[in-house]
């Protein structure tokens, strides 16, 4: 974890003398004057079909027009994302291999183990592009409405009633043990291979709670009760439930967002113009609006590298500590 943190330090450093690099007009400027000149493949460390698909492949048609060269996505799933980003810290550094992925790959599988690759020394970040809106829902069968019911209700019966969660490790893993810290109850913990394995067991009643953003259609047909939002803000469709932060937890911090990166030692000057072409479609309401309707949030500021790197470092001590309290351990 000291790595990555001390890495994203140097990164910060590195960004101050990129702008001034820029500012002078240096010899990194010329390198950008007339990028891209062919295709930029833009890995997506996960299977097609999911979250990360749905921001990769709507952005890439925006870069695509705005940049007039194809932005192709390529998927590389496996390992936990770890797979994918394997394979874009061995990319070679010109711009023509960038990396769209949830935070899982750059800050919490580095707590776990030792990763094929080194987010301290390969990947350098672009734009912070969106966030997944989801919630905490348990099934109708535990007759409760409200997160303080669940929590009375939880304590009550110690061990009893489960969460579920994609995978050991992941974020809806780590988002209910940070819950059980913070609340002081003891919920047993049921990984699945992904959500779509998850989903028919909470529906079916067999396990009682989940964190995610495909809850919400279910909520909507009265299969689930949603308990709280796990956002900034509340959900439009469901504004009388409080967002987790509101139900007493105001400290609890752990989104699923969504970052391009490229490869340590891309020209900087190819960075920014990426990242500005990344805000620009990140301003867009018709590109904000399309990912609405996949369950994500557009922020109302993209992130500059250097916000995104400080956030890095931020959530990488945040993760490694969930992580050592909850002991959590993968094989």
């Amino acid at each position: 974890m000291l790595r990555v943190q001390e890495f994203w330090c140097r990164c910060l450093a590195a960004l101050g003398l990129f702008a001034v690099v820029v500012m002078t007009g240096g010899p990194a400027t010329a390198q950008s004057g007339d990028y891209p000149m062919r295709p930029v493949r833009i890995i997506v460390p996960y299977p097609a079909g999911g979250s990360t698909d749905n921001i990769a492949r709507p952005l890439a048609e925006r870069l695509s027009q705005a940049l007039s060269q194809q932005f192709v996505v390529e998927n590389r799933g496996g390992a936990g994302g770890a797979l994918g980003a394997e394979m874009m810290a061995k990319a070679t550094p010109d711009g023509y291999t960038i990396m769209i992925t949830p935070q899982t790959p750059i800050v919490v599988l580095p707590n776990l183990r030792k990763m094929p690759y080194d987010p301290a020394k390969d990947f350098v970040p672009i734009a912070r592009l969106s966030e997944v809106v989801t919630g905490f829902a348990v099934h109708p069968s535990l007759g409760v409405t409200t997160l303080k019911d669940f929590i009375a209700l939880a304590k009550q019966h110690p061990g009893k009633y489960t969460f579920v969660s994609a995978g050991v490790g992941t974020i809806t893993h780590l988002r209910g043990e940070m819950l059980k810290i913070m609340a002081g109850i003891d919920l047993l913990h049921v990984p699945y291979r992904g959500n779509g394995e998850a989903l028919p067991d909470l529906l079916a009643g067999t396990v009682h709670a989940m964190f995610e953003a495909v809850v919400f259609p279910h909520v909507k047909s009265g299969k689930l009760t949603l308990l709280a939002v796990v956002d900034d803000e509340r959900h439009p469709d469901f504004p009388s439930t409080p967002t987790i932060k509101e139900s007493g937890f105001p400290e609890f911090e752990m989104p699923i967002w969504f970052g391009a990166y490229a490869p340590r030692g891309t020209p900087p000057a190819i960075i920014a113009k990426l990242h500005k072409e990344m805000s620009r479609v990140h301003d867009d309401k018709e590109f904000g609006a399309r990912l609405m309707g996949f369950g994500m949030r557009v922020y109302s500021k993209a992130d500059t590298p250097e916000e995104m790197a400080q956030r890095i470092a931020a959530q990488t001590g945040v993760f490694g500590d969930i992580i050592k309290k909850a002991k959590v351990a993968v094989d």
